[in-house]
């Protein structure tokens, strides 16, 4: 067999050749840039899978990445400091007053002034929403997590090299008696490859090894001696393994292709995520505004409320009433402000709930707009709306794509039942790499194929024990018949969830033209009372003060849900649109109208 190219140099500076084999790895080092790139094919990544669902669905911005912001020491820290004051640090300290009107004054203070609070409209606060929400940077992020398991996945099918560089001493004592003197080497190796996966599987690889060797002490007959000689010898490598039967085809790259499917669903998820977050959104918006329609409509209840009690105060010291209706009228004056209160703490609580939820600071004040614009009641049938959410719902048609991956895995586990058949090619160059030294430089790597090593070979690889594989092709039908099932269950749900919205779009419209008769018979009420207030009893006061507050409460949940229902028809039949910042997009033929303008419309088909 031809022995390999081996040059030996005398004079030869071992720090020479460190600087020469070290700098190979350091260029390519250098080759690689930093995150920025990164951030661009992420960019770009999302840009054309969010390109694929049209111009509606804008992709996620790749920015603001997490740093360690603590020291090493605190992230090493193995017993973090507690804070645990015991009791006697603490204190309380009880109220002086719990008499009902100093409550009421308590309850009262907690509501504050907003006079230079910021008024926040629905448009407002999804603008807000969109760009700051903690849920709604989550779902950007999966979004993005699946883009670099993609780019992770592509890059493990491009060229991937390497470079690894081994220097070591070596010291030999062969004469046991002459102790204190070795025969000392040492060897600098530098091993470089590159690797490439085939597209229908195995890969293909090179690579150059070059050895370096410089004897730095020698025993030579007992006689002490200094060697500069110094040696070379490099090798070019090139392989191949190809299969031909298990392992080959498509089934090599499942994990590309299921990365880049991933990523389509990916871009799906977070356009249905943009539409499902805008209803709920402007869902906790509308009921913000009934809460607030709610305490104007207490507030104003207080006002008839202390008027029928001033009266009956007023009638009592006439004589011409009885204590127990005034003090009725009252305790009701009374209960109705507690009520109040406690409406108020509610409403506050539900303005934090919404601050949290559009990420918005929970310590700044905000001032709910209780403008309303509506969108009118659309014109569809049940079988229309339905074909529509099968059509365009986005979320469907992941489920409908998972099939086939389903399906695609069976193929890949039949795959795994085949015999291997392999074939593995190798060769080996040798190379007359000359060192640069202070009279030449360096000659390249110089390949010598007239003293090439090359081998063939094919392995068959008989398939006695496949049982486990077997299995394996069981448990992916299995998955298949369960992933049908529920493909089929979720198919009906999106009907019913559709046919549900538009009965409730019927509904709570019939609903709200009702409850705007019961406010006017209501309001009629109150008028009545007014015109004859000596001669109506505490009792049917109270009750048309209650009736008058409830029809309006009603109208006011009743417009919101009309609103929502409308909402959930577009987003459960695929057709609600978002717009860039969050907004909704009008569809040809929508405009919103003013609230006063909703009126009932004839039930569907």
């Amino acid at each position: 067999m031809p022995s390999r190219s081996t040059r030996t140099f005398n004079h030869l500076s071992g720090p020479a050749i460190a600087g020469f084999l070290v700098a190979a790895p350091i260029y390519l080092a250098g080759c690689y840039s930093g995150f920025s790139t990164i951030d661009e094919e992420v960019g770009s990544m999302l840009k054309d899978a969010s390109g694929k669902l049209g111009e509606g669905a804008p992709p996620p911005v790749a920015e603001g990445w997490a740093a360690v912001t603590v020291s090493e020491d605190v992230m090493d820290d193995t017993s973090p400091t507690t804070w645990n004051p015991a009791a006697d640090e603490l204190s309380f300290a009880a109220i002086e007053k719990t008499d009902a009107e100093a409550v009421l004054a308590r309850l009262k203070g907690y509501q504050g002034t907003y006079d230079d609070a910021p008024r926040i409209g629905l448009q407002d606060s999804l603008q807000w929403a969109f760009a700051n929400a903690q849920e709604f940077k989550y779902a950007q992020e999966d979004y993005i997590l699946s883009c670099l398991a993609l780019l992770i996945e592509e890059h493990r099918w491009v060229p991937r090299v390497s470079d690894t560089i081994s220097p070591r001493i070596t010291a030999d004592a062969n004469d046991p008696t002459d102790r204190g003197f070795y025969e000392t080497a040492l060897n600098l190796v530098n091993d470089w490859n590159v690797t490439q996966k085939l597209p229908y599987g195995g890969e293909v690889s090179a690579g150059w090894v070059a050895t370096f060797a410089k004897d730095l002490h020698r025993d030579v007959s007992g006689t002490h001696e200094q060697d500069n000689s110094s040696t070379l010898v490099s090798d070019i490598n090139v392989r191949a393994s190809i299969p031909f039967l298990r392992g080959a085809g498509p089934v090599a790259r499942e994990n590309l292709i299921q990365a880049e499917r991933n990523i389509i669903y990916a871009a799906r998820s977070f356009e249905r995520f943009r539409r499902t977050f805008l209803v709920r959104i402007t869902t906790e918006f509308l009921g913000l505004q009934v809460q607030r329609s709610r305490l104007r409509h207490a507030e104003e209840s207080i006002e008839y409320y202390d008027a029928l009690a001033a009266r009956q105060e007023a009638l009592y010291e006439a004589g011409r009433t009885q204590l127990f209706e005034s003090a009725d009228a009252e305790n009701s004056a009374l209960q109705a402000k507690a009520d109040l209160s406690k409406q108020w703490e509610e409403y506050r609580l539900a303005v934090d709930q919404f601050k949290r939820l559009i990420g918005y600071p929970i310590e700044d004040p905000i001032v709910i707009s209780e403008d309303a614009l509506a969108i009118p009641p659309p014109s569809t049938s049940m079988d229309g709306a339905v074909g529509l959410a099968l059509l365009n719902r986005l979320d469907l048609q992941n489920e409908r794509n998972k099939l086939v991956d389903r399906q695609r895995a069976i193929r890949n586990a039949r795959n795994a039942l085949l015999p291997d058949l392999d074939l593995a090619l190798s060769a080996s160059i040798p190379s007359d790499s000359r060192l640069p030294d202070a009279g030449q430089g360096w000659n390249g790597l110089n390949p010598d194929f007239q003293d090439v090593d090359y081998s063939a070979g094919l392995s068959f690889g008989i398939p006695l024990d496949r049982e486990i594989e077997r299995l394996q092709v069981r448990q992916a039908q299995i998955n298949l018949e369960r992933s049908q099932r529920t493909f089929i269950l979720f198919r009906d749900t999106i009907v019913i969830d559709v046919r549900s919205a538009i009965r409730d779009i019927d509904a709570n419209l019939f609903a709200l033209d009702l409850q705007r008769r019961n406010v006017d018979i209501a309001q009629l009420g109150i008028e009545s009372i007014k015109a004859k207030a000596d001669r109506v009893s505490v009792l049917n006061s109270l009750q048309a003060i209650r009736q008058l507050v409830s029809a309006q409460d009603s109208r006011d949940s009743s417009f919101r849900d009309v609103q929502v229902s409308i909402l959930e028809y577009l987003d459960r039949s695929g057709q609600l649109r978002v717009n860039s910042d969050g907004t909704l997009q009008l569809l040809p033929g929508m405009e919103l109208v003013p609230y006063d303008d909703l009126a009932i419309q004839e039930p569907s088909a």
